[in-house]
Formats: structure tokens, C-alpha cells, sequence
């Protein structure tokens, strides 16, 4: 089976690409953004220095690429008609898309023999959109699954080959929650080729309802006095190294702004809603205390109790 990948690199790409290295399949082509600067297209060949340009461009997935002697194609938005040109000389059963910023569209998307199979980090057709388990987190999720489904015009809406759920590791950064996706989605995958290539086995269409949501917003970094004390530390430990403030609500509307958490007291309330005491910040959650650090040692929260 003749197989390109398109991935934007990182824990959920590489875990994929690794596993797919490993099975007797040929990769043909690894496809990725191109940074800023770079042409619509540009075709790397394995043995090819990296441009100045794509210094930006993290180096785990081209280095493992390089090491398994497959081209790589550095395409934008514009370039995608372009790209199609160069797949359809490929011969390519399959796309494989672990993460992926833009619609694919005819004539690219009917390129390959099998179709575009897309790895999404989400009970699908719950939590569509681009950032799934920043969702699965913010809505207090415990667990979600890795779907593997077949790509159509629509995001996220194909027909599903195969879902599994897995738990969320707690307190842990984002970082490492994705690359536990990649490692379910990478468990997943052999069966999900062996599916697609077995004539008696049929997808499954997706149901009709289901949840969509946006790429976050500086006002889904929120979170209120209502949310219980070990949702809020999941979802703060997760998302605080994209290095953005959240800003805590009280029940009386006082806010507070933090960078991160640190410990959680299920059980314990303070006498007011947020003190600040030796570079901690504590909040009162609806069910205990949130311990946190401002976003600097020299910020603190708007409105404080000082000990």
C-alpha cells in the first residue's frame, strides 16, 4: 500500500508516523505547512538541507522522514491544486492526516485509491473542530477516544472505520495527553488499514447530531467559582504551556488572573474567594481550593485577599 502523510509535527504526528514505519506499507511523501516566506509548494527531497526559511519548523518528523527516505512537500493554502498535480504521479492508495489546518477539497481529496483516513482525538461526532481535547478538557471530560474516519468535503464528518476511548491522564501538560492520543490513535491503526482493504467491511456514517466547536479564544481560557476543583486543575495543568492566562470568576464577579495550578484541596474553602500568600495564588472552587501561580512573581490577581 502506497501511502502520503499529512501531519503538522508534534506528539500526535510522530507517534503516528513512527507506528506507520513499521508496518509493510511505503510512504510516499510526507506533507506539512509551509512556514511563512516559503513558496505555495515546495518538494524537499530526504537528502536536502533544510531551508533558513523553515527553521521555524519543528525537526522530529523531517528528521524522521529523512531517516526513512521519504520526499516531503511544504504546501500552503495556495498550493494545494498544485499538490494534487504532484500526488496524482504517486500512485497513492491512501492519505493518512494526523492534524491538519485546511479543508481538503476534489480533485485532491479523490486523489488517493482509498480515500483520506483522518486520525481526530474525540468521540466523533462529539467535539469536532481543530483543538478536540483542549474541548474534551475545558467541558471536565475524564476520557475521550481516538476516531479513525474516512475524510469528506465537511470537517470531521466522513464515515468512521474505527473509535476506541481511552482516559485522560490527570494533571498532566497537554504535550503529554497528545502524545497518549498518538500512541491510541498508533495502537488503532493497523486494524484500521486492515479494514479499509478487506471488501466485505464497511464504514459506518456518522450519526446526524453531535457538537462542533471553534479554534479557543482568550475568553475560553475562563473558568468560574461553579467548576468543580479537579476539572479546573486538569484543564489549567493542561493548557498553561501554551503560556496564555486564564482568568478565574468569582460568584460575586471578582476576578483573578493565574498562569498555572499546582495543587488542588477537595473538601477545603477559604473564608474569602481568592487569597494571595507567598506567590500562591488559592481560589474557591465549588468544591474545594485551586492552588496557583500568578502569570509573573510581580503580578497578582485584580481582586485579592492579602495574607
Amino acid at each position: 500500500m502506497r501511502i502520503v502523510f499529512f501531519a503538522i509535527p508534534g506528539p500526535l504526528a510522530w507517534t503516528v508516523w513512527h507506528r506507520l514505519t513499521e508496518l509493510p506499507v511505503e510512504i510516499v511523501g510526507l506533507v506539512h505547512p509551509a512556514p511563512p516566506g516559503m513558496p505555495a509548494l515546495t518538494i524537499l527531497p530526504p537528502t536536502s538541507p533544510i531551508p533558513r526559511q523553515e527553521i521555524v519548523t519543528p525537526i522530529t518528523l523531517y528528521s524522521r522522514a529523512a531517516q526513512a527516505n521519504v520526499p516531503r512537500f511544504a504546501v500552503s493554502r495556495d498550493g494545494m491544486t498544485a499538490l494534487a498535480a504532484q500526488l496524482e504521479q504517486q500512485r497513492v492508495d491512501l492519505a493518512i492526516v494526523v492534524c491538519w489546518p485546511w479543508r481538503i477539497r476534489p480533485p485532491l481529496l479523490t486523489i488517493p485509491r482509498l480515500g483520506f483516513l483522518n486520525m481526530h482525538p474525540s468521540p466523533l461526532p462529539e467535539l469536532r473542530g481543530p483543538e478536540p481535547l483542549f474541548c474534551a478538557l475545558r467541558l471536565g471530560w475524564q476520557r475521550t477516544a481516538i476516531t479513525w474516519h474516512l475524510m469528506d468535503e465537511a470537517f470531521d464528518h466522513g464515515p468512521i472505520v474505527l473509535q476506541a476511548w481511552f482516559d485522560l491522564p490527570f494533571g498532566e501538560r497537554l504535550s503529554v495527553i497528545e502524545t497518549v492520543a498518538g500512541q491510541q490513535a498508533a495502537r488503532l491503526l493497523p486494524e484500521a488499514l486492515n479494514d479499509l482493504v478487506t471488501s466485505t467491511w464497511q464504514p459506518q456514517p456518522q450519526a446526524t447530531d453531535g457538537s462542533t466547536y471553534p479554534a479557543p479564544r482568550s475568553s475560553d481560557l475562563h473558568f468560574t467559582a461553579a467548576w468543580s476543583v479537579v476539572q479546573a486543575y486538569a484543564f489549567v495543568r493542561a493548557i498553561a504551556e501554551w503560556g496564555q492566562p486564564f482568568t478565574y470568576v468569582a460568584a460575586d464577579g471578582q476576578t483573578a488572573t493565574i498562569g498555572d495550578a499546582i495543587d488542588y484541596r477537595v473538601g477545603e474553602q477559604l473564608a474569602v474567594s481568592v487569597i494571595v500568600h507567598s506567590n500562591r495564588i488559592m481560589l474557591q472552587l465549588r468544591d474545594g481550593i485551586l492552588v496557583c501561580l500568578p502569570i509573573t512573581q510581580a503580578e497578582a490577581p485584580s481582586v485579592v485577599a492579602m495574607l
